[in-house]
């Protein structure tokens, strides 16, 4: 009887898993969103991989943004093939289809947001140390965003 030379190839084949499989060093990030006034116009999500920018400016990766059009009282964007790391979410109920996030003439926005972990405040915009999240490779994480009017 021989024994087999590479005991974790012959432990793996044992175990039906292929030869030379590796885990998937990417995550899915799903935005569920929630909370919607209205079913008019779109969803806009943004992801941020750093501080620079977060909230108000779009990222500069179009792989990190996605417009989807509301369908029901819950809408989803999806991430796909997204590195492992730290991430922080923007989402804007963008009713009239603008492109941009509504304001009044104060600043205060008219259309709906929300932010990763909820971290919405009346008075100052939420941070990137309050808003961020950990994503490891091979997982798929799914936050839940409640709008704010």
């Amino acid at each position: 009887m021989k024994l087999a030379r590479n005991v974790p190839l012959a432990l793996a084949a044992a175990l039906g898993a292929p030869s030379g499989a590796h885990a998937d060093p990417t995550a899915t990030i799903v935005l569920e969103v929630s909370t919607f006034r209205n079913q008019k116009g779109v969803l806009g999500c943004q992801l941020y991989d750093t501080s620079a920018g977060f909230p108000d400016k779009w990222p500069s990766q179009p792989n990190l943004q996605r417009h989807v059009p509301v369908s029901g009282t819950t809408t989803s964007c999806t991430f796909d093939q997204m590195p492992a790391g730290t991430y922080a979410a923007a989402v804007i109920h963008d009713e009239n289809s603008n492109g941009k996030l509504d304001t009044n003439f104060l600043g205060i926005p008219t259309e709906g947001y929300g932010i990763s972990n909820n971290h919405t405040h009346a008075l100052r915009r939420p941070t990137w140390d309050e808003s961020k999240f950990v994503v490891a490779g091979g997982t798929t994480v799914t936050l839940r965003v409640a709008l704010r009017y």
